[in-house]
């Protein structure tokens, strides 16, 4: 049986690379860790995969709120968002996408693992 995917798309390499860490150690596969938005709609439309955790101020011209805006509009994915941003205006873009959680940083990783555990094991 193969393992669940998580695409991983977060600007700070050293919380990107916690992540891969984590989610690795707790039997799913990570298929890339994205620091611009651009690369991750393309990461996500070639690996499609089962999950996408994405940080919503990236680095490039897009946020991880357009992002994900762009992939939702190939393919159907549940997402989760990871943010230290408390602009409303930002928040409420990020809530119209319809993600699964919005976890804010500084985040406890077992809360984060449970909710991915979730998403993963419908």
């Amino acid at each position: 049986m193969d393992r669940k995917s998580v695409l991983i798309i977060e600007d700070e390499m050293i919380h990107g690379m916690l992540l891969r860490s984590s989610i690795e150690n707790s039997g799913y596969r990570v298929v890339d860790v994205i620091s611009r938005g651009e690369d991750a709609v393309i990461a996500a439309l070639d690996h499609r995969p089962d999950l996408i955790i994405s940080d919503i101020l990236l680095k490039g011209t897009i946020t991880g709120v357009e992002a994900i805006e762009q992939i939702l509009n190939h393919v159907t994915v549940p997402f989760i968002f990871l943010t230290a941003i408390n602009d409303s205006r930002i928040m409420d873009q990020a809530t119209e996408t319809s993600p699964s959680a919005i976890i804010n940083k500084p985040y406890d990783m077992k809360m984060l693992m449970e909710t991915i555990d979730s998403l993963l094991n419908n």
